[in-house]
């Protein structure tokens, strides 16, 4: 059973894309991190958690629980460690007041018969 393509609960990537996206998002932090000490940035962190909980609606649509589960735990521990708290706050923004339109006559005027016939 499939859902609407416009749904949250069904990712237009798919499970395959979603999970080639958490391996090479995590090899390059296996080979970034190999013999350093230090932490991914925030947004790398929030970026693991997207692709984790897109998963986790993935298998709890598809009615495996238990792996959705799994992987809410991990998307949650990605988000807690990207130092996020909510969305941004809205602000209101103020636009200029759009120039009155105004028309030109492009027309030309009747000019003398006498020129050149020639128009090239």
């Amino acid at each position: 059973m499939r859902m609407k393509s416009g749904s949250t609960a069904y990712s237009k990537e798919g499970p395959w894309g979603l999970r080639g996206d958490l391996i090479i998002t995590n090899a390059i932090l296996w080979v970034a991190g190999a013999g350093r000490v230090g932490e991914p940035k925030p947004e790398v962190h929030l970026y693991l958690y997207d692709r984790y909980s897109r998963l986790a609606e993935h298998y709890d649509h598809r009615g495996n629980k238990k792996k959705a589960l799994r992987l809410r735990a991990k998307a949650k521990a990605h988000y807690n460690r990207s130092g996020h708290t909510g969305p941004p706050f809205a602000a209101a923004m103020a636009m200029p007041r759009p120039r009155s339109p105004f028309f030109t006559w492009a027309v030309a005027k009747d000019r003398d018969s006498r020129g050149p016939n020639d128009a090239a």
